[in-house]
Parts: C-alpha cells; sequence; structure tokens
C-alpha cells in the first residue's frame, strides 16, 4: 500500500473534496495518483522548485527556495492535505505547522516518511540514496507538541502518518499524543542526545508512531483494500476487451 492509496482510501470514506500536496521536486510525486473524481479541488505547492521545472502535473504554488510564507491565502482550508517536506528538521517541523492551519476541523494530514527503516537513510543531509533525513524527528516532536491532536502512522511506504484535529471515530487506531508522556519524555532526552537519536526511536518506534499494520488501517478505517497498479492496468485491459468484444457482438 502506498502513500497515495491511504490518501484516496480516506477521502472516499470520509467523502473529502479538497486536496493540497505540499513536497518538493525529489519528494512527494503522488499528484498524479490522487483520485481527481474524488477531489474536484485539487492544488500543489512545490518548494525549492528550480524556475522553468515540470513533471507534466500542475503546479498551483511554486517556490524557488525554501520560503512559501504567503503562497497559499490565511483562510485557505482543504480536506486532506499530504505533506511530503524537504527532510530537514526545520522545513518539516515548519511545514506540520503550516499545514496544521490549513486542514480544516474534520480533515486530515498524511505525512510522509515518519519510519525510517534503517538510520542509514536519516540524518540532516540530503544523500544520493533515499533519504528520509529528520522528518520522523520533527513529527514525534509536533505530535507531543499538540495533544489536542489524534494520530496514528500506517506501518508501509517509509512510515504515513496520519493526523487529525477532530475526535476519532470508534475503532479508528488513533491516539492522543498525552496518552505517551512517559515516553514522550524520554525521547525529548534521547533527542538531546544526536547519537542516540535514531536507536531510541528504533527501540520505541510502535509505541512513538503509534505504528498500526496496513490491515489494521484497512479495518479501523474501513477502506477497501486498493487494487495493485499492475492488477487495475490487467483490470482496465480485461474489462476493454470485454466492452469491445460486447460491442462487436451487438453489431
Amino acid at each position: 500500500m502506498r502513500k497515495y492509496d491511504i490518501v484516496n482510501g480516506l477521502a472516499r470514506k470520509r467523502g473529502y473534496q479538497s486536496y493540497l500536496e505540499i513536497c518538493t521536486p525529489s519528494t512527494g510525486m503522488t499528484f498524479a495518483r490522487v483520485d481527481r473524481t474524488q477531489f474536484p479541488r485539487c492544488h500543489r505547492l512545490l518548494y525549492r522548485c528550480p524556475e522553468g521545472f515540470t513533471d507534466g502535473a500542475e503546479i498551483t504554488y511554486r517556490a524557488a527556495n525554501e520560503d512559501i510564507s504567503g503562497l497559499i491565502a490565511s483562510n485557505a482550508r482543504y480536506d486532506c492535505v499530504f505533506l511530503d517536506p524537504f527532510h530537514s528538521y526545520e522545513c518539516s517541523y515548519r511545514d506540520l505547522e503550516i499545514v496544521l492551519s490549513l486542514v480544516s476541523p474534520h480533515g486530515v494530514v498524511v505525512v510522509h516518511d515518519c519510519s525510517p527503516p534503517t538510520q542509514d537513510v536519516c540524518g540532516p543531509s540530503p544523500r544520493q540514496r533515499r533519504w528520509c533525513g529528520c522528518t520522523y524527528c520533527a513529527y514525534i516532536d509536533f505530535v507531543f507538541a499538540h495533544p489536542e491532536l489524534s494520530y496514528y502512522t500506517v506501518d508501509t511506504d517509509f512510515g504515513c502518518g496520519v493526523i487529525q484535529k477532530a475526535p476519532a471515530a470508534q475503532g479508528t487506531p488513533v491516539r492522543k499524543p498525552d496518552a505517551v508522556v512517559d515516553l514522550s519524555e524520554s525521547w525529548r532526552a534521547a533527542r538531546n542526545r544526536d547519537a542516540d537519536m535514531y536507536s531510541f526511536f528504533d527501540q520505541h518506534r510502535r509505541d512513538l508512531l503509534n505504528l498500526v499494520s496496513v490491515r489494521q488501517f484497512l479495518a479501523a478505517e474501513h477502506v477497501p483494500r486498493p487494487w495493485p497498479s499492475e492488477f487495475k492496468e490487467l483490470r482496465h485491459r480485461v474489462l476493454s476487451r470485454l466492452r469491445r468484444v460486447a460491442s462487436l457482438a451487438g453489431h
């Protein structure tokens, strides 16, 4: 299950109609996968975006550097905001604060790269290989700093955090950050010792992230399991062939 499957599944289940994606040219890359039939209002903000850059999809808001202040009206609201930030701690935490102000009261924020699988994909500086950076640290710090929010993290695609303002529906695997007060204090202590940060995170990953499996997510949110992309293509070809055969038979 990929990050865009979570976005599309939650949108269909909850009736969301507006979507914002905040990312960079090297992150995100889900915009073409977002269900436009579900989201009639679909925007994207790209920062660290060179002049003239295009990937074939709409760029509603663009910034050449990391400064995105004033790009989106302060009164704008979206039902679903997907965040795949530049993975420095500063950008990740700042973007989380921004999306919190943009998501509607009953909306949801989905954050990518919250559960890096190994220490070698972390760190403050970009790497040529897969880089999750310090987004996981910013995500944990953010939910602990906002006990009014509820959150969980789906254990797929490098960890997809789901944050919401509204009270959780019965059966939904969310919990409030104040449910792990003792652990949050230990996390803050570990955060002051950089060498211990990832090892502490990895040891307490499930509790820090409120990590749930894909199966738990699908069952709790009552979201149908998405078709893998290769099966979708096969299904499309089969249905097209059947329609063609039916059309020829009609003649």
